[in-house]
């Protein structure tokens, strides 16, 4: 491509173009990749399509010698690279591949079986381009592996591209800040090492227990829906069905009866229910609604609630869930590579609250849980980490300094950590 046909615009149009015809697909090995991830390997590929701009990324990034006509994205590449070049460097077949990571980091397994997939020649590389908080720790001693962040790279070929230099800051930046934790919720992780707003908490998840129990028969869980956008704790809410929800607090409470055709919220006036006398309110009122009938199905269905019953949600328990609506949220966790399990959700239980999720680098692996509570005590809202399997957990802790986002990238990290060792 002439330097001359080349622009910004048009690079995340193709990038754009070509995710909407592909999928995120891997076609070689089926691997799931993230639309933001599946955008940086085709605006990288774009970049490259430039004869200078790949010279000089073979030269200065790869650091190796030889030509390449021109970089792929096909299911033909034996192994799962990103993109991959045939390198003419002698003889020997040799090529320059290259997996280029915005969302997650790598492992060392998945680096030594990429690297047993190159071309064997000395001169191949494999050019690992991840963020700089994803900075992989490999012990390897293979000379064909290369690894940057996107910033150095956008740095060194701004440099010696320089023609091109504003399409390689772009990427630069897009790299280093595209990943999947926009979380910028102005909440303190500190606030679920209060005990006191633990109690509270766990009282509203006792009062959605209750209305699934009353209202519907049947447990509280979190979607695995693909179709939703963020966390989402329901019950019996699916078509033209009245369902009931734990979501943003409104009118003093979390807890709403909810529908979709057509959309509709009604308050139930339920809070906390910390006494025998409120428990005995709500149940009465909960069994009048459900002896109503067709009450789900009736589009105009407007009960008539009485008087607010148990406990007003303080101040804070609308940031508590927002935080840890963000740790639970399945696109968050897909983009880290643990998408929720399908069909198989946890129950809302009296002592933990959770979302099951899978490793589908390494099926082998098997499911793992983030939770709050898991233990008759449940003291504080740390999110916890569990290998299933095993049993294995971590406790995610907040530092004084932590933001949400240094809280969910936590609980990311060990679920890679418990998915890749022992």
């Amino acid at each position: 491509m002439a330097p001359t046909d080349m622009s910004i615009g048009r690079m995340i149009s193709y990038a754009y173009d070509r995710v909407a015809r592909t999928g995120q697909e891997n076609p070689e090995i089926g691997e799931r990749r993230s639309r933001r991830e599946a955008l940086g390997r085709r605006m990288l590929e774009y970049v490259l399509m430039s004869s200078k701009a790949r010279a000089h990324f073979v030269d200065g990034i790869a650091k190796t010698s030889g030509s390449v006509q021109g970089f792929r994205v096909s299911s033909r590449t034996s192994g799962a690279f990103d993109l991959v070049a045939e390198l003419d460097a002698g003889e020997a077949p040799a090529q320059v591949a290259i997996l280029a990571k915005v969302d997650t980091g790598v492992d060392g397994d998945q680096v030594s079986r990429l690297l047993a997939d190159l071309a064997p020649s000395p001169a191949s590389r494999l050019v690992l381009v991840t963020a700089k908080a994803d900075k992989p720790d490999l012990s390897c001693d293979d000379d064909r592996l290369v690894t940057v962040t996107w910033a150095k790279l956008a740095r060194k070929m701004a440099s010696a591209d320089a023609k091109r230099a504003a399409f390689w800051q772009v990427l630069g930046e897009y790299g280093e800040d595209a990943g999947p934790l926009s979380v910028f919720r102005p909440v303190s992780p500190r606030l679920l090492l209060d005990e006191d707003l633990t109690t509270e908490f766990r009282s509203f998840l006792d009062t959605m227990r209750l209305v699934g129990h009353e209202l519907f028969g049947r447990p509280v869980r979190f979607s695995a829906s693909r179709r939703r956008r963020g966390a989402w704790l329901h019950v019996g809410a699916s078509g033209d069905q009245l369902g009931a929800e734990f979501g943003p607090v409104e009118d003093s409470t979390p807890i709403w009866l909810v529908g979709s055709r057509p959309t509709r919220s009604i308050a139930l006036n339920i809070g906390g229910l910390v006494d025998d006398e409120s428990r005995d309110r709500a149940v009465r009122r909960l069994r009048a609604i459900a002896a109503g009938e067709h009450w789900r199905a009736d589009p105009d269905y407007a009960p008539a609630i009485g008087d607010f019953i148990g406990t007003r949600a303080s101040g804070d328990i609308e940031d508590v869930r927002s935080l840890l609506w963000e740790v639970f949220d399945p696109r968050l966790l897909e983009g880290a590579g643990f998408p929720l399990a399908a069909r198989n959700q946890p129950d809302l239980e009296a002592d933990r609250l959770a979302v099951r999720v899978s490793y589908p680098a390494d099926p082998k692996a098997g499911t793992f849980l983030v939770s709050i509570g898991g233990s008759h005590t449940w003291k504080t809202l740390l999110p916890r980490v569990t290998r299933e399997y095993d049993g294995k957990t971590y406790i995610v802790q907040a530092g004084k300094k932590d933001t949400a986002e240094d809280l969910v990238r936590d609980v990311h990290g060990a679920l890679r950590s418990l998915a890749t060792k022992p």
